[in-house]
């Protein structure tokens, strides 16, 4: 009987492909299990140019040195660069990274993974099995093998948008547009959304129209409809459509309970920010670590020791602390009105840069995101913070205790 692999990874998106490629840098020899392994990677990636490694500098596609969000309020800049990344060449590098080493992939769908002392069989649906010492299931938020703090029904982010080719689009080449939350017409006020724009060379431009995280999801018709009247107000309307986007984050998934006999990564390991959906510049910022621990931990003390120490690594105790306190912040966005929504982005930006960046970076140590939500909520509007307070009401200590208190953290 041959030996196993070291590591068998669920999935082929940017959450998998990075993870196994960091392994497979670092000597492990990797099996990656999914059903379509060489689909094509269709979203626009997009991250702040600080949370790019530097060994991916070369995949930025482009840079805009300013980002704007707008709101009925007034406009302001951001002076933090903005860059989309290749995604081509994202898949690629990450695809010869992994198939570099010693690697294998099978392109089945997991039906089942059954663990045993040192090793799990993961059995496909062609009936066949695969021995591994280590299961990392990064393949997605739906993931039936992860199980979770909570099963609180997750808040939906939903975003329809278009590529066109459009060279006199009229947007500024040297800014993008983060948020634009003036209504895309009279009668689009409630529930809010807005326009994300990334003015790009050879005359192509991105709009896509987002809706913040609802319960239940902003339908996609809708997101299509007011994207329409807004290419129709900025005469856009009969540009060349050379793609289209749509997507549906789930947020605000309760994190992954400890004592299991895998390490999940990416949204299968509610690695989603709770309050952005942003997920890329976690995965670049986590896969390295996380692939490390489990490493040493097999060399050190087998399967059992190399699952704990890659949880530990992705999920430590405060980690756990911060994305609860994240997860308070979606839910007081998820039924705020447009009015209200306006007057939060508005305060929030104003707050200094390292405070707004490193709330949607996600790495804040909770005294200072502490620090960072009392001095936004001061800066609020009665009206609003009335809001977070009744949200906080309702949400309770609960959510915070489930993932905090529980037995075996570190």
């Amino acid at each position: 009987m041959t030996e196993p692999y070291d590591i068998g990874v669920l999935g082929s998106g940017p959450a998998a492909l990075s993870i196994a490629a960091a392994c497979s840098r670092r000597g492990a020899s990797v099996v990656l299990i999914a059903p379509e392994p060489e689909s094509s990677w269709v979203p626009n990636y997009c991250l702040w140019a600080d949370e790019v490694p530097p060994e991916m500098q070369d995949l930025v596609e482009h840079r805009w040195p300013e980002a704007s969000v707008v709101t009925p309020l007034g406009s302001r800049q951001l002076e933090r660069t903005y860059v989309k990344l290749e995604t081509a060449k994202l898949q690629t590098s990450l695809r010869d990274s992994f198939r570099a080493g010693s690697s294998h992939v099978v392109p089945k769908r997991v039906v089942q993974l059954e663990h045993r002392t040192d090793q799990t069989s993961v059995h496909t649906d062609d009936g066949s099995t695969h021995r591994v010492r280590v299961v990392i299931d990064a393949s997605g938020a739906t993931t039936p093998f992860v199980r979770r703090v909570h099963r609180k029904a997750p808040a939906l982010q939903t975003a329809y948008g278009l590529m066109l080719h459009a060279p006199d689009h009229g947007f500024d080449p040297g800014q993008m547009v983060l948020m634009d939350f003036r209504p895309a017409s009279s009668d689009a006020a409630d529930p809010p959304s807005f326009l994300y724009v990334l003015p790009l060379r050879d005359g192509r431009i991105f709009l896509e129209e987002t809706s913040l995280a609802r319960r239940p999801a902003m339908r996609m018709e809708v997101l299509r409809a007011r994207l329409q009247a807004r290419l129709a107000s900025l005469e856009l309307e009969h540009a060349k459509r050379i793609g289209e986007e749509h997507c549906s984050i789930p947020m605000g998934l309760g994190l992954p309970a400890p004592g299991q006999s895998l390490v999940p990564f990416g949204a299968a390991a509610s690695m989603v920010h709770p309050a952005s959906g942003y997920l890329i510049s976690h995965v670049l910022r986590k896969s390295d670590p996380v692939a490390k621990s489990i490493l040493d931990g097999l060399d050190s003390g087998g399967s059992d020791a190399a699952v704990a120490s890659g949880n530990a690594s992705l999920w430590p105790r405060k980690h756990r602390t911060v994305w609860e306190i994240y997860g308070f912040g979606l839910e007081t966005l998820v039924d705020m009105t447009a009015t209200e929504i306006a007057r939060f982005f508005d305060s929030f930006f104003q707050l200094p840069i390292q405070g707004w960046s490193g709330f949607l970076a996600g790495t804040l140590p909770p005294s200072e995101l502490g620090a960072v939500m009392t001095r936004l909520f001061r800066s609020l509007p009665a009206s609003v913070r009335w809001h977070l307070v009744r949200t906080g009401l309702s949400a309770g200590a609960a959510p915070l205790a489930r993932s905090v208190l529980q037995p075996g953290m570190t």
